[in-house]
């Protein structure tokens, strides 16, 4: 049986181990500059890199800082939530019916 890595965002460490090749490919045209900025992004998820808010309790002044996602469909944790929720809008629009195919123009 196959052990399962307990690791919160495995992309990140995989992208973030490589940078320097993920690097090499962008600055020789190999890599488009939207794919580029995802991988950058899906290594400052969850830092406070790509911003954050703080929140401060009125009654015992205890600070609470949130650091913001990077929302790529790259990211494990971040495309997993997008997916579900363009799920859940694609149902709330379709008939109900037995059978549904559907074509998405991007």
């Amino acid at each position: 049986m196959l052990k399962r890595l307990k690791v919160k965002n495995l992309f990140s460490y995989i992208f973030n181990d490589n940078i320097n090749y993920i690097r090499s490919l962008y600055n020789r045209g190999k890599i488009r500059n939207v794919t580029y900025d995802n991988i950058q992004k899906t290594i400052l998820c969850s830092s406070i890199y790509l911003g954050y808010d703080l929140f401060v309790c009125p009654h015992c002044d205890k600070e609470t800082i949130v650091p913001h996602k990077c929302h790529s469909k790259l990211c494990t944790s971040c495309g997993a939530k997008e997916a579900k929720i363009r799920a859940a809008h694609i149902s709330s629009i379709t008939l109900d019916a037995k059978h549904r195919h559907i074509s998405l123009i991007f």
